[in-house]
C-alpha cells in the first residue's frame, strides 16, 4: 500500500485475482441493469467523442448547465453506506432479490477488499474495483436526476431549460441525496451558467461558443511532466528518454486531438523538442551552436520522436474522408441529393431567351390563325 504524494488521503493498493474476479462478477450483476436506465452512463459508455458530440447536440435544446463534482470524492467513501446501497440499488433496478453469490460478496468479499484502507473509510484510487463500487454508490442520485446529464466518476454536467431549473436541482436533488451519503460538494468548482455565454470544464476540455479547447490545467500539468523528465539530473539514454516522451505525446495527443488545438500542439512539440534538445546536448557534451546545428527537427524525428501535430492532423484528415465518404453513401441510397454538374449562368439564360422566343412565336402563329378566319367570313359575305 502506497499513500499519495501531496500527503491528501488518497491511496493505493496491489490487486488480488480474487479482487480481479470480483471486479467482472458485479459488472455482470450491475451494468446491464445500468444500462437499461441509463443507456449513456459512464460506467457502460466511456467513448470520450460520444461525450463531446452530446455536448454539442444538447447545449442547443438545454442553454444552461450545472457543473459539479464531489469533494473528495474516493476518501470520503462510508464503507457502511456502500455495503448498504449495493443491496438497496440492486433491488431497485432488478426487482429480484439477491442472489446467493451476491449476498457473499457483500458480506464477505467486499468488506474484506474495504479493510485495507488505513482511513477505515474510502477506495483506493487507480483500481478497477474501486472504479465501479466508486461508480454504483452515486447511482441513487443519477436516477434521481431527471435532466440530461453526463457523468465521470464523481464529475457531473447536468443540462437545464434555464436558470431556475439549475438552482432547483441543486437545492432539491444533489444537495439532499449527498448529504445522506456522507457527501459534500466541492464548491470551488461549482459552477452554473449559460453555454455560449459561459466556459464550462468537463473532462479535461473547456466547452466554449459551440468549440472544445485544452484546459490551460491541462497543459501546465503536460508540460511540467515533460519538463521533469528531461530534467538534467536525469540518467537515461537516448533510446529511454524518446521512449519516454512519445509515451506521454501519444497518451496526450489521442485524449485532446478532438479540441481545436491545432496551433496549441504545434507549440508544445516545439517546447518538448527544445526541452530534448537540452537534455540530449548535456549528454553529449556539446555546445548549444553545435547542438542546434546538429540536432535539427528531422533528426530528432528520424530518432524516433513522435509529433502531437502529426495526429492531430491525421485525425483531422480521416475526419474529413469519413464525412466525405458518409455523404456519398448517402447520396447513393437517395438520403441526400449531391448538387453536381451545375449548367453555367450563360447557358441558362440562352436557354431561357429561346423558350421566351417559342412562346412569343406561338402565340403570334394563334393570332394569325384567327385573322385568318376572319378574313375568310368577311370574303364571303362581300361575295354574297
Amino acid at each position: 500500500m502506497t499513500s499519495c504524494p501531496n500527503n491528501l488521503p488518497y491511496f493505493k493498493i496491489k490487486p488480488s485475482e480474487k479482487e480481479l474476479i470480483l471486479v467482472k462478477f458485479l459488472r455482470r450483476k450491475f451494468f446491464p441493469r445500468i444500462k437499461e436506465k441509463i443507456p449513456n452512463h459512464y460506467l457502460i459508455q466511456s467513448a470520450l467523442f460520444k461525450n463531446l458530440q452530446t455536448i454539442k447536440k444538447l447545449s442547443n435544446r438545454y442553454p444552461y448547465f450545472l457543473r459539479l463534482d464531489i469533494s473528495l470524492y474516493y476518501p470520503s467513501i462510508n464503507h457502511k453506506i456502500l455495503l448498504k446501497k449495493l443491496s438497496e440499488i440492486y433491488k431497485s433496478m432488478s426487482h429480484k432479490t439477491l442472489s446467493r453469490r451476491l449476498k457473499q460478496c457483500i458480506k464477505n468479499d467486499i468488506p474484506a477488499f474495504l479493510q485495507k484502507s488505513p482511513y477505515k473509510k474510502g477506495l483506493p484510487i487507480g483500481f478497477s474495483l474501486s472504479h465501479v463500487l466508486a461508480g454504483i454508490f452515486l447511482l441513487d442520485l443519477d436516477f434521481k436526476i431527471k435532466n440530461p446529464f453526463l457523468r465521470y466518476n464523481d464529475d457531473y454536467l447536468i443540462f437545464c431549460k434555464n436558470k431556475q431549473e439549475s438552482e432547483l436541482i441543486l437545492k432539491n436533488i444533489v444537495i439532499p441525496t449527498l448529504n445522506g451519503l456522507n457527501l459534500e460538494i466541492n464548491h470551488r468548482k461549482l459552477k452554473s451558467g449559460r453555454f455560449h455565454n459561459d466556459k464550462v470544464n468537463f473532462i479535461g476540455f473547456e466547452y466554449f461558443a459551440g468549440s472544445f479547447h485544452i484546459q490551460n490545467e491541462k497543459l501546465e500539468n503536460f508540460k511540467s511532466k515533460i519538463s521533469k523528465m528531461t530534467g538534467l539530473n536525469k540518467k537515461k539514454s537516448q533510446i529511454e528518454i524518446i521512449k519516454s516522451l512519445n509515451n506521454k505525446i501519444l497518451g496526450f495527443g489521442h485524449y485532446y486531438k478532438l479540441a481545436s488545438a491545432t496551433s496549441m500542439f504545434k507549440d508544445l512539440d516545439s517546447f518538448i523538442r527544445m526541452r530534448l534538445r537540452r537534455y540530449l546536448l548535456k549528454q553529449k557534451q556539446l555546445k548549444p551552436e553545435q547542438g542546434n546545428l546538429i540536432l535539427t527537427n528531422e533528426v530528432l524525428k528520424n530518432l524516433g520522436l513522435k509529433s502531437l501535430q502529426v495526429i492531430k492532423e491525421r485525425f483531422d484528415k480521416n475526419s474529413r474522408r469519413k464525412i466525405k465518404n458518409f455523404s456519398k453513401i448517402k447520396a447513393k441510397t437517395g438520403k441526400m441529393k449531391k448538387m453536381l454538374n451545375w449548367p453555367h449562368l450563360s447557358v441558362l439564360e440562352e436557354k431561357y431567351k429561346i423558350n421566351y422566343l417559342i412562346s412569343q412565336i406561338k402565340e403570334l402563329t394563334s393570332l394569325v390563325r384567327l385573322l385568318n378566319k376572319k378574313v375568310t367570313i368577311i370574303d364571303k359575305k362581300l361575295n354574297k
